[in-house]
């Protein structure tokens, strides 16, 4: 799981809690070294817990973009691709900017609203 597009992540998780599979499989794979240089500035934060709260993905993204979930019910890939769309737009975006083309002239069209 390539950090590029992170600038911090926080897992919480309480380690005796049988929903944690997802989180502590998560936080392993991030803390590869093959994980961390790819962004040597991402801060990943294990934070361990002692309450029966599910565990937590906080994660931030170099453009400002944060986003915080329950990650009890998800696999570690739902948890990737999750972090993994954000990102592609990410590069979506700079790619428009590269070829000339600013952000706020792009017209969305979305059905139903």
């Amino acid at each position: 799981m390539p950090l590029r597009h992170l600038k911090r992540v926080r897992v919480q998780f309480n380690p005796f809690d049988s929903r944690t599979t997802a989180a502590r499989e998560f936080l392993a794979r991030i803390t590869t070294p093959k994980a961390t240089a790819s962004n040597p500035e991402c801060t990943v934060e294990p934070r361990v817990r002692n309450d029966d709260a599910p565990p937590v993905i906080f994660v931030e993204f170099a453009n400002g973009v944060k986003d915080q979930f329950n990650v009890h019910r998800m696999t570690v890939n739902q948890i990737n691709e999750r972090i993994d769309t954000v990102s592609k737009q990410m590069e979506t975006k700079q790619s428009l900017v590269d070829g000339g083309l600013k952000f706020e002239d792009l017209k969305f069209n979305v059905k139903g609203t």
